[in-house]
């Protein structure tokens, strides 16, 4: 096989590809839309995967936690006087408690190809509970 004929059949996997992560991102949006005009966009974060797998969303929906969950986050992080194994545990709270989209059985299913994924989550979830800087 020469280099055109794997250059070619490659350039059309990867549109293939692309059509089916566009129709899935167009799906997404509409979620997405439907969360922001119920909460706000400045209340919700949008975490988009940085690869495709048929059949999987192409972004996460995040919502600023909930006053409760981040009094307990925070309370939780300061008893673990910077254990690393019992941070990750208030992180994993935290995040589990803010994912709007997808629904939970789906997005337990992405946690397994995408194995920081929560980590992220949990990460847009502090920034969304934070104050902006100074102006």
């Amino acid at each position: 096989m020469s280099i055109e004929e794997i250059e070619e059949r490659r350039a059309k996997r990867v549109e293939a590809k692309k059509k089916t992560r566009d129709q899935q991102y167009e799906k997404d949006l509409v979620e997405v839309d439907r969360i922001e005009e119920e909460l706000g966009p400045d209340r919700v974060g949008v975490l988009k995967m940085q690869s495709h797998i048929d059949g999987m969303p192409t972004l996460v929906v995040v919502r600023t936690p909930e006053v409760g969950v981040f009094t307990r986050f925070r309370q939780m992080v300061r008893r673990a006087q910077g254990k690393t194994h019992e941070i990750g545990n208030a992180k994993d709270l935290l995040a589990a408690s803010c994912v709007l989209y997808p629904d939970a059985d789906t997005y337990a299913k992405m946690k397994e190809h995408w194995p920081s994924i929560h980590d992220n989550v949990g990460n847009e979830a502090i920034r969304l509970g934070e104050a902006e800087g100074k102006d």
